[in-house]
């Protein structure tokens, strides 16, 4: 008969962890002592099992099923002592390298995309599948953890936002029959901050449900993370979605999540900025942006006159329209702020206006400008001194603490001080990757944009399974 783990007291619980060998658990709660001793126990079970399963005579017992299962182990180097994960919607393997620093095996992996596929075989030596929804469930390998950053474009601000109505966002309950067929002990989903409030938070609702249903604790309300909270210079926010198979014990008390993170931050963008390469400096388009937008700082940076907290959109600065435009109607509070700071320093901005206008690469989105790093001072005059990006509503410029936001599109920021992109070794260390990860340039922008951070991804496994503190550094 199974023990009943929740009534024996905290000393009987650590007498029981130092007959399994587990060490270091003297300052864990009763809840987390529980949860070592399972995890313990299943692992040895685990082995038990495989010795006796390896006694037998199996010379005559080769049958297509075995040879099915064979293959489909994707080169994995696993052990018996350790947690086996399957890795779903891999891309290029952020939950990978964040549990196999915990010592974990990945036994399976799958991504619809090929590039992402041939990218992760290249770093980890295991093949993924394709398109999870071909698989069959009953073929993926036995595992302790599923994970998986499970398609965001249906929850996206940057999309339609339309969750379940898209085929991709359907791909949740595929999840769900992978969960209920193997009953892993974990569960670590990830996805897009808007997940939280999509449809009135009825998105939530749903998955938090279903999760339930097959027999699993998760906590009642969206966990918000940014990867700033781990101390990682970028501004990410993400809901990562932990869950704990119920007969486990319950799931460890969340702590206190700071909403403003930043202020706690201790390394900063140049502490991951490769200082040997200087090779990447700007041209063309680029360099003719930063040309007109940096003399524009300067003029007011010399002419004491204080640089615009909301968006400069400089074509309606002197453009002509009817007040019935339904443009003018609908942001009709910044223009009308543009038109009279235009108008109350013309003598000091017509001219650059004017020339500015005259170069043939500050065309289109470029002419429109948001400055975020704060007011203009000795320290902090000009573009050489701040972060910035060309985004499709324009230049953004922010001081040189984080990052923004990587995402899948070519809207890599501009590190001031050395002139230059970022690169993409500088943006792998943005996501907690390794310094030594292969990639291919062509491809990596888009696939780090999609990527989970490595770092707060391990952090919230230790977390969720050995009841850790969630953001150590």
């Amino acid at each position: 008969m199974k023990m009943d783990l929740t009534k024996l007291s905290k000393t009987e619980l650590l007498e029981k962890c130092e007959e399994l060998g587990i060490t270091r658990c003297k300052s864990k709660n009763k809840s987390e002592l529980i949860n070592l001793i399972n995890i313990k126990t299943q692992s040895n079970q685990k082995v038990e099992l495989r010795i006796e399963t390896d006694t037998k005579d199996t010379s005559n017992e080769t049958t297509q099923e075995n040879l099915e299962t064979t293959n489909i182990d994707f080169h994995a180097n696993n052990t018996n002592n350790s947690l086996k994960f399957i890795d779903l919607f891999c891309g290029i393997g952020g939950f990978h390298q964040a549990l196999t620093k915990l010592g974990f095996n990945c036994v399976f992996a799958s991504d619809i995309d090929e590039n992402c596929r041939k990218t992760y075989r290249n770093n980890y030596n295991l093949q993924p599948e394709g398109d999870i929804t071909k698989v069959q469930i009953e073929q993926i390998p036995s595992f302790d953890i599923l994970c998986g950053g499970f398609p965001c474009q249906p929850f996206s601000k940057a999309g339609f936002q339309r969750g379940f109505d898209d085929s991709r966002g359907n791909l949740f309950f595929d999840i769900c029959k992978i969960v209920e067929f193997h009953k892993p002990m974990y569960l670590i989903l990830e996805n897009v901050r808007n997940l939280a409030s999509h449809d009135d938070g009825n998105t939530w609702k749903v998955i938090r449900n279903s999760i339930r249903e097959l027999g699993y604790y998760t906590y009642d309300e969206p966990v918000l993370l940014n990867v700033l909270h781990f101390n990682i210079p970028q501004n990410r926010e993400r809901v990562v979605i932990m869950c704990k198979r119920m007969d486990l014990g319950v799931l460890p008390e969340l702590p206190i999540i700071d909403k403003e993170p930043k202020r706690n931050l201790t390394r900063f963008v140049k502490d991951l900025i490769d200082e040997n390469n200087n090779d990447t400096q700007l041209d063309g388009k680029m360099k003719d942006v930063h040309l007109v937008w940096d003399s524009f700082i300067k003029l007011l940076y010399e002419n004491n006159i204080e640089i615009p907290k909301f968006p400069i959109w400089t074509d309606w600065w002197d453009n002509d329209f009817d007040e019935d435009d339904d443009f003018y109607v609908k942001y009709k509070s910044w223009i009308d702020k543009n038109i009279e700071f235009y108008r109350e320093h013309f003598s000091i901005l017509n001219k650059w206006l004017s020339e500015s206008r005259k170069n043939k690469n500050w065309v289109g989105a470029v002419r429109k400008f948001e400055w975020q790093a704060g007011n203009l001072n000795t320290e902090n005059n000009s573009l050489n001194k701040c972060l910035w990006t060309s985004r499709g509503s324009g230049i953004r410029v922010k001081k040189c603490d984080y990052i923004p936001t990587l995402v899948a599109m070519s809207m890599i920021p501009v590190y001031g001080p050395k002139n230059r992109k970022l690169t993409p070794l500088e943006l792998l260390r943005f996501q907690s990757f390794n310094d030594s990860f292969e990639y291919e340039e062509k491809h990596i922008y888009k696939q780090l944009g999609n990527a989970v951070n490595v770092k707060m991804i391990e952090n919230c496994a230790r977390f969720l399974i050995y009841g850790e503190d969630l953001f150590a550094n």
